[in-house]
């Protein structure tokens, strides 16, 4: 178990880098991973299954306690993001294809990857579990509303199809995990500090296989989908911050919600592509999944360095504070 969480804790330490590298290997050598593409939905599948095992009752407690909060990352993800990957799909005058793929991105739900960001950027980490796990107990039937509404102006898109799909990858993985964690606790506290690594590798295949796929649309695209994708992600910061000022959020709520909104599920968004479209629609997915956990460390690395300094600032406030009164 020890050597897991050490392993854990490198994933975590440096995920962005990982991420880099398994992309740009599958990109290299795209003839070593196209057969993750194909197994894409039990991969996907095991990553919701183990999220549903280290689910608890106590991670809704959130829900309960201000469910205006996780309201906002609901409303954030499912009603801002799509239009916005609608309104610069238009600016960028994207492909049928390319544009139905940033919507995917848009509409689908927050990415587990967010928990580990909210923590690196001493976030409010209940709220991210719960938003999470709302978000993607809700995807089932707003994701495939979303595309029908949405995605008909570049492709045929069947909402029973969708929402069937998404039941059976998302959903019933989720509620899997969540009953053995219920029915069977204490037997399963044991394997959560293992699941994380396999869950992070298992997100690794899903990213390796979708760019393997897609080695001539990146490209040939070149930076174009990178930079859509990142101010796609950008909008969904933006957003939160915004929403967030006007309600006067404190900081730790504000980031929170800024990532979770910001880092979707790109490893659902590049199922759902390649299951019931093209490898051309999983584009924006394979580049989410990039751009997703960069610009997130970064973040999250801003974040910290701006806590330590606001606190060796309040340090030096209070000790000039005690010599002043010593004097």
């Amino acid at each position: 178990m020890q050597f897991f969480k050490k392993v854990n804790d490198y994933f975590t330490q440096y995920l962005s880098y990982i991420v880099i590298l398994t992309a740009a290997a599958a990109l290299l050598f795209p003839g070593l991973f196209t057969w993750a593409a194909g197994i894409t939905t039990y991969t996907l599948q095991f990553i919701m299954f183990t999220m549903g095992l280290t689910m608890k009752p106590s991670d809704f407690s959130e829900v309960m306690r201000k469910p205006w909060q996780v309201f906002l990352v609901v409303f954030g993800q499912y009603l801002f993001m799509p239009l916005s990957a609608v309104a610069l799909s238009a600016v960028f005058n994207l492909s049928p294809e390319v544009a139905l793929g940033l919507l995917l991105v848009g509409s689908v739900p927050g990415g587990t990857s967010s928990n580990v960001m909210a923590y690196l950027a001493n976030g409010n980490l209940p709220l991210s579990i719960s938003a999470t796990s709302v978000s993607t107990l809700l995807s089932p039937l707003l994701t495939p509303v979303i595309l029908s509404l949405y995605g008909g102006a570049y492709l045929n898109v069947d909402f029973w199809t969708m929402f069937f799909s998404i039941i059976q990858v998302v959903l019933l993985p989720v509620i899997a995990g969540l009953s053995i964690s219920y029915f069977w606790g204490k037997q399963t506290q044991k394997a959560e500090k293992v699941l994380p690594s396999f869950s992070s590798a298992a997100v690794l295949l899903v990213l390796a296989g979708t760019v393997s796929v897609n080695q001539e649309n990146l490209l040939s695209t070149g930076l174009l989908i990178f930079l859509v994708v990142w101010l796609h992600n950008l909008s969904g910061y933006g957003i939160s911050y915004l929403m967030c000022k006007l309600l006067k959020r404190d900081v730790k709520t504000t980031r929170t919600i800024a990532v979770e909104v910001g880092l979707q599920n790109t490893g659902l968004a590049a199922n759902l592509g390649l299951a019931h479209f093209s490898p051309a629609t999983a584009l924006a997915a394979a580049a989410g999944t990039i751009v997703h956990t960069l610009f997130g460390t970064i973040f999250a690395n801003l974040c910290r360095q701006r806590d330590r300094k606001t606190s060796a600032l309040l340090n030096d406030k209070l000790q000039n504070e005690a010599a002043v009164s010593t004097d």
